[in-house]
């Protein structure tokens, strides 16, 4: 047991008993403001740790909830899952005077019915997809509409409206899956009374994000985004789950895109008010991010699971805090200095029961806690254990959550995998492995295209060989900007036509370099960008901008450095002709301070013959340049650059 804290207030009660909840009581646990965490009712997880006591009450049991909250006279209720917050559990506490962190049961509408929270989405023009409601009895009606949307080549989602466990938005692929996805939902109510009303909505694409806020009933404060993986097996195969991982930061979600979403966080919050349904707790938006900007998919009315297991772990600030301040209306009050996060990432993986989600074995032995949790920077959260009189024994589909904590997501993940690998669900030296998880957690970050951005003051066109490398399919990248200190610079011309934001960035006359350069850094963060091409870029960088991109910046030059450094053009060329140089060629070096000095990436020759020109090796090595860059562009996404980074997933 850990040493008494001091000056020590509080109790708390968490209403819950998943890996969610594990995650959230040891991070109240570890506030200097809190003495002791009651889970209701908790797991093998929760009754092992110090400081924690499970109690025998279910979450569904609004009214023991509370009575055992006033008897504590605990500081705060913390509610988990989303049941007892639709049944009303946040009233009940308001009613007793005890401070809550979650929504009330109007609020949490949003949550417990998908029509009513697309309905509201319009009201409030909140971006979400074309969609229409059905309710029971209108099965043909819902049928004709599938076969119209299909018909005018627009795919669709089916939603039963009401809580399904995470198991009730189906995928078709085709107008005959569509129509028998709404014979599952509203004739053969498979999903019971929440298919009594079913969404319909156009199907969206792009990458999805979870984006989760702290909310006061006034401001919503977004915490750092989280991707997770739903399909029970590698490749995103097999029948949806609760969760097998998930990791954060995700990479998807650039500061451009982050602010649009926290726009759209805020305006739910006030929107919500305006509606007489003050939320207050996690609100958590499921983002589509599309061509169009992020759209939503839905909100949930409580931390996800098990996204909660790898965003606490990188909370700086004091959870009991955070939520008191939400549960009193005021956040700013308890916490001035705002919401702070940790630098690194987080990645947890899931040990399921073989079979789950389908029937699967309870009471096995759970083996390798201890040598899984030596493993550093890793904690294990608890979701279906139970304490025996033979130790600890599996009680659910999801077993545990092991979550790897890093300054990268690489090592992040590699921990939490060498941790899972200590763990197992059977008696030492049984045959059959009755553990399962996923062995690809993170790989659309691992995997994820190198995100480029050229920059150029003319028409770059050594940087076409990249594009058209990337549209056949032989560079894992994505040019995502093209930038120019020039208005009409042809590389933004280039941009457009190859439908990538071109961004002038002005340079009035007598600017300092680094305060430009500044604004030029400012601009490539804010769209995500990892590798910084420069293309004909007629302005020696700053020092500082070198510093900035360290090891994430290359520039090609027109010839074999370190020969002719300096130079531009055709100044070069000519100089390589003075020279009586039988070969130059064109070098991709990483940009430092030293100008053309900077770590050689990659070079290509040409031959100089007799006859050259200035402009006839201009011509030659020109067609040397765009290749060279696509090697660079390759070498960087595998980090293999001399003294570069990896990208930053």
């Amino acid at each position: 047991r850990m040493a008494p804290k001091s000056g020590v207030e509080f109790d708390v009660l968490v209403v819950g008993g998943g890996g969610r909840e594990h995650a959230i009581s040891v991070k109240l646990r570890d506030s200097e403001k809190v003495r002791h965490v009651f889970c209701a009712p908790g797991n093998g997880g929760t009754a092992s740790e110090h400081s924690m006591t499970n109690i025998a009450i279910g979450d569904s049991d609004v009214d023991g909830l509370v009575k055992f909250a006033q008897e504590k006279q605990v500081a705060l209720v913390f509610v988990g899952p989303e049941a007892p917050l639709c049944a009303g559990l946040a009233d009940a506490c308001a009613g007793a005077g005890i401070p809550c962190f979650g929504p009330s049961k109007a609020a949490a509408e949003l949550e417990a019915s998908k029509a009513f929270s697309k309905v509201f989405f319009e009201k409030y023009g909140l971006p979400t997809a074309m969609f229409k409601n059905f309710k029971s009895g209108e099965h043909d009606v819902a049928c004709k509409y599938v076969e119209d949307e299909y018909a005018a080549g627009r795919e669709v989602v089916v939603k039963a409206s009401g809580l399904a466990a995470g198991k009730g938005v189906l995928m078709p692929t085709s107008v005959e899956e569509a129509k028998a996805a709404l014979n599952e939902v509203m004739v053969d109510k498979t999903f019971g009374d929440a298919g009594d009303e079913v969404v319909i909505e156009q199907l969206l694409v792009g990458e999805e994000c979870s984006c989760m806020a702290f909310a006061d009933g006034q401001v919503a404060c977004m915490m750092v985004p989280a991707q997770d993986h739903k399909r029970v097996n590698d490749h995103d195969e097999g029948p949806n789950t609760g969760g097998m991982g998930a990791y954060a930061p995700a990479p998807c979600l650039t500061p451009r895109l982050r602010r649009e979403v926290e726009a759209i966080l805020q305006k739910t919050v006030e929107s919500m008010a305006a509606d007489g349904r003050k939320y207050i707790g996690v609100l958590y938006g499921g983002f589509m991010l599309t061509k169009d900007g992020p759209m939503l998919l839905e909100y949930n009315c409580r931390f996800g699971d098990p996204e909660t297991q790898v965003l606490l772990p990188l909370l700086e600030s004091d959870l009991f805090e955070v939520a008191l301040g939400c549960a009193q209306g005021d956040l700013k009050a308890r916490v001035p200095e705002g919401v702070q996060w940790k630098t690194g990432a987080a990645a947890t993986v899931v040990c399921a029961a073989k079979g789950y989600p389908g029937s699967y074995p309870k009471g096995l032995p759970v083996h390798g806690l201890e040598k899984a949790e030596a493993v550093e920077g890793v904690k294990v959260y608890h979701a279906g254990t139970k304490k025996t009189d033979n130790g600890l024994a599996t009680s659910g589909g999801r077993v545990l959550a092991v979550t790897g904590q890093a300054a990268s997501f690489q090592e992040a993940l590699r921990r939490a995998y060498e941790a899972v690998d200590c763990i197992r669900f059977d008696a030492p030296g049984a045959d059959s492995l009755s553990l399962h998880c996923r062995r690809d957690i993170g790989h659309r970050a691992i995997k994820r295209p190198t995100r480029v951005a050229i920059v150029g003051s003319t028409r770059g066109s050594s940087s076409q060989a990249t594009f058209d490398a990337i549209k056949a399919g032989t560079l894992n990248a994505r040019i995502v900007m093209a930038v120019s200190n020039k208005g009409d610079a042809g590389i933004l011309e280039r941009g457009r036509n190859e439908g990538v934001p071109a961004i002038h960035v002005p340079c009035k006359k007598g600017t300092p370099r680094a305060e430009y350069d500044a604004k030029l850094t400012e601009a490539l963060r804010d769209y995500g960008v990892d590798l910084v091409m420069l293309v004909g870029f007629m302005r020696i960088v700053s020092p500082e901008f070198c510093s900035d991109w360290e090891g994430a910046c290359i520039n090609v030059h027109p010839s074999l450095l370190p020969k002719h450094a300096g130079g531009m053009d055709l100044e070069v060329h000519q100089a390589v002709l003075e020279a009586g140089e039988t070969e130059t060629g064109c070098t991709v070096h990483l940009v430092t301070a030293e100008v053309d000095g900077g770590p050689i990436v990659v070079q290509r020759q040409v031959p100089v013959v007799d006859g050259d020109t200035a402009e006839s090796v201009k011509a030659k090595v020109q067609k040397e340049e765009g290749p060279a860059l696509v090697e660079a562009v390759r070498l960087f996404g595998e980090g293999k650059l001399p003294g570069g980074k990896l990208s930053s997933c």
